[in-house]
């Protein structure tokens, strides 16, 4: 037809020899690594120093009352030893996350999978937390009856009045709310770990740790 237009040529290549290449690296490469490695880096952290603090309350908290000048009872032993296990495998998994944030940071392929692998493991330990918390809770419940009249029998003998002193527990309100408090731990504590594990097991989050591990300049088929 006579009012066609002819086509429109090409664009021709820049000759500026310092003008930004078009398939520039840094424009193709994505922010996933710093958010996630960079979060994960600081709740890891964090994660470890509270799992070492509460490793060392589970096994020596009647030693730390004591230094406050209170006696009380230790907590009974399947306490300990189920919160020392926990929090010791937790630690461990705490340093595994350390690792692989500070790795994926620096995109470095080993430290996706440290990532990914400790999202599955703490999702595991997010049910065995469950599960130990609700076959410990009655010991545990008993402890802190136990210990919070001892320690008002302490006060009490420091010349503290009667009226403030603290109230012993109600067994059944004291159950309901540990429940309540278990539950509501092991869905905080699951909601990282899932989105770890869902995200870092994208498509393109595979592809680029895949091409993390390439010499430079290859590409992955």
């Amino acid at each position: 037809m006579d009012n066609e237009l002819p086509p429109t040529p090409p664009a021709e290549p820049s000759s500026d020899p310092f003008a930004p290449y078009p398939d520039d690296l840094a424009a193709r490469r994505s922010r996933w690594p710093i958010v996630f490695g960079s979060i994960s880096l600081v709740y890891a952290v964090l994660g470890t120093c509270v799992q070492g603090i509460g490793a060392g309350m589970s096994v020596a908290s009647d030693k730390i009352m004591k230094m406050s000048g209170m006696e009380v009872s230790p907590a009974p032993k399947v306490v300990q030893i189920v919160g020392g296990v926990q929090a010791g495998v937790l630690v461990i998994l705490g340093i595994v996350l350390i690792t692989g944030s500070a790795m994926t940071l620096l995109r470095k392929p080993l430290g996706v999978t440290l990532m990914r692998f400790w999202a599955y493991a703490r999702l595991v330990m997010v049910i065995v937390g469950l599960v130990a918390g609700i076959v410990t809770l009655k010991p545990q419940v008993e402890w802190q009856i136990t210990m919070t009249s001892e320690m008002r029998e302490s006060m009490r003998n420091k010349g503290v009045k009667e009226e403030q002193l603290p109230p012993i527990p109600e067994r059944e309100a004291t159950e309901q709310r540990a429940l309540w408090a278990i539950a509501g731990a092991s869905l905080a504590f699951a909601i990282w770990p899932f989105v770890i594990a869902i995200a870092l097991s994208r498509a393109n989050v595979r592809a680029d740790q895949a091409a993390w591990g390439q010499p430079s300049g290859a590409t992955v088929e």
